[in-house]
């Protein structure tokens, strides 16, 4: 899955190995410590199927870009010792009955995704999705989080700060608490965040999301801010 590494990538690699390594054996090794820190992590490619999500001018459409970035953050998750949830692993919606209209299609499918928090109220919830915005100069990954719990902010600071440090030393995004308007934000049932990995409308930044090394990066990064808010 993870083809082409560069040598930064595979620095990074390394890391994510070393860090599996001791988590092996932390967990060989009885301690009397303990750790309310979720290792189940529900990944959520957003959109699917019949839900294409946004779309660019070149006809790139963003479930697919959020399932390939979704799918390498889950194997490098994996490879650290974490439990992984996906709410899809392939061109599929997660609603129940694809015969209904598009409205109800829509409306079962996000709160399928929000029962699979409640089957796991232990674990955090990160959904990818791309942006997209009425100007081509806008640019940057941003990660937005509910209100309903405390850590969730933690862990979109965590991420955030990753991406930049890793990817996008020029992004000045900061995170942002998610409205209303977001149905998985609003009714979120354990710390959830949306991370906004970059946009369609932005030529440059389009072209670097449909890379396979840079979705990489990307899915490397997340993992990042995962471990690091993990700790």
């Amino acid at each position: 899955m993870l083809k082409r590494f560069t040598p930064q990538l595979a620095l990074l690699a390394i890391i994510c190995l070393i860090a599996a390594f001791s988590y092996v054996k932390s967990e060989v090794i009885p301690t009397n410590t303990t750790t309310d820190i979720a290792k189940t992590v529900i990944i959520d490619a957003g959109h699917g199927g019949f839900d294409g999500g946004a779309s660019a001018a070149d006809g790139t459409v963003e479930k697919d870009i959020n399932l390939q970035i979704a799918l390498k953050t889950a194997y490098i998750l994996r490879l650290n010792g974490f439990e992984v949830i996906m709410t899809r692993d392939s061109d599929t919606g997660t609603e129940d009955d694809e015969s209904e209209a598009i409205a109800k299609r829509k409306k079962s499918d996000l709160s399928n995704r929000l029962q699979m928090m409640k089957d796991y109220p232990d674990a955090i919830y990160v959904s990818i999705h791309l942006n997209k915005f009425t100007t081509s100069a806008a640019n940057g990954a941003q990660v937005f989080y509910t209100k309903n719990y405390k850590e969730a902010r933690d862990l979109a600071q965590s991420v955030q700060q990753s991406i930049v440090t890793l990817i996008q030393p020029e992004n000045t995004r900061v995170v942002k608490q998610g409205t209303d308007s977001t149905y998985l934000l609003k009714n979120a049932a354990v710390p959830t965040i949306i991370v906004e990995c970059g946009f369609l409308s932005n030529k440059s930044e389009l072209e670097k999301l449909k890379n396979d090394d840079y979705q990489s990066q990307m899915a490397l990064a997340i993992v990042g801010g995962i471990m690091d808010y993990s700790k």
